[in-house]
């Protein structure tokens, strides 16, 4: 069974290229431009991995990782963003993220990671 990503980012290409990576790997995605949409999606339907961007409007990603820690808190969440710098990175991690990528990012890294990530947490549940 392949585990499933949800992409947040409000550039949409940005979401189709994660997405196709990520497919292109076994993964299945669902790829959306609207962190409240997310939320709202959140609210039935569970994913092992979220990928979302930080500098979004209407909500960054760090307001969207504490309120979707409130339906789905044992999801990994990962940030990934070319405007890292304009967050306090303690902010970040009290928010709730499992890891923080700066963009460009070579896809194998993050690939890695959430690899990882996944075999800890199947092998602590």
């Amino acid at each position: 069974m392949s585990s499933k990503i949800l992409v947040i980012d409000d550039n949409a290409s940005q979401c189709k290229i994660i997405k196709k990576l990520f497919e292109a790997h076994g993964y299945s995605v669902v790829a959306l431009d609207s962190p409240e949409e997310a939320l709202y999606l959140l609210e039935w339907k569970e994913f092992d991995v979220i990928i979302t961007d930080l500098r979004m409007p209407w909500m960054n990603g760090a307001e969207f990782c504490r309120q979707s820690r409130k339906f789905r808190p044992e999801t990994l969440i990962y940030a990934l963003s070319g405007y890292i710098q304009e967050f306090d990175r303690n902010e970040l991690l009290e928010a709730g993220f499992d890891g923080i990528f700066s963009k460009p990012i070579r896809i194998d890294l993050l690939k890695d990671a959430i690899e990882d990530d996944l075999k800890r947490n199947r092998m602590a549940g």
